[in-house]
This record gives structure tokens, sequence and C-alpha cells, in this order.
């Protein structure tokens, strides 16, 4: 019975070595694994923050950005607004001067109607004309003969 109490002993102990070794195994490609994953962490959290960083450099892009576009644009429409001012004005302007156009026209057939009367009216009563006028005026003595010598 000894014997088998040994032999029985010997194969427990072979089994618990066995057991022991397959552990130490597992433990071991358990922390190889740990390790792995904690590298692996170690690098994701470093881009993590890298990312982060750059997220924060680009929001601040944008919001520099995005209120240069909203300074440009409050410009841009400053502009528009003095630009249709201006448009507005030089429409009243141009209304303004063809109403005097159109009073000169006026003016100027009242002027033209006025002359054909008086003229026609100058004709009929036998006034003597402007022309002849001019001519009797502008007559000239014949030049003396005599040199003053």
């Amino acid at each position: 019975m000894l014997a088998t109490e040994v032999d029985s002993l010997a194969k427990s102990l072979v089994q618990a070595r066995a057991e022991l070794a397959r552990e130490t195994q597992r433990r071991e490609r358990a922390d190889t694994k740990s390790e792995e994953l904690q590298q692996e962490l170690g690098h994701a959290r470093r881009r993590a923050q890298t990312a982060e960083r750059e997220l924060g450099r680009l929001s601040a892009g944008i919001k520099g950005t995005e209120h240069a576009t909203q300074a440009y644009q409050h410009e841009l429409t400053t502009r528009l607004e003095n630009a249709q001012q201006v448009n507005e004005q030089l429409r009243q302007e141009v209304q303004r001067k063809e109403r005097q156009r159109r009073a000169l026209e006026e003016n100027l057939k009242e002027v033209m109607a006025n002359l054909r009367n008086a003229a026609q009216e100058a004709q009929s009563s036998g006034v003597t004309t402007r022309t002849a006028l001019l001519e009797e005026e502008t007559l000239v003595p014949p030049p003396r003969s005599d040199s003053g010598w």
C-alpha cells in the first residue's frame, strides 16, 4: 500500500507541477499581455493628448477665422449701405436734373414761340427790320482825298 500511495502521491505531485507550470505560463502570458496593453494605453493617451492640443489649436483658429469673417462681413455690409445711400442720392440728383432739363426745354419752347410771334408782328407792322438798321449804322463815310499836306 505504501507503494501505491507513493505512486499516487508522485502522480499527484507531477499533476500539481504540470498544473503549476501551466499556471505559470498563463501568468507570464497574462503579464506580457498586460504590459503590451499598458504600452498601448500609454500610446493611446499620448495620441489623445496630441489630438486634444490639435483640437484646441484648430478651435482657436476657427474662432479667429470666424471673428475675422464677421468683421469683414460687417465692413462689407457698411460699404453696401454707403453705396446704396450714394446710389439713392445720385438717383435723386438725376431726377432733379431731369426736372430742370424739362423746365429749360419748356422755357426754350416759350422763348422760341415768343421770338416767332415777335418776328411775325414786326413784319406785319411795317417796322424796319433789324438788318436795315444795322446797315444804316455801319455806313462808313467815304475817305477824303486830302492827305493833310
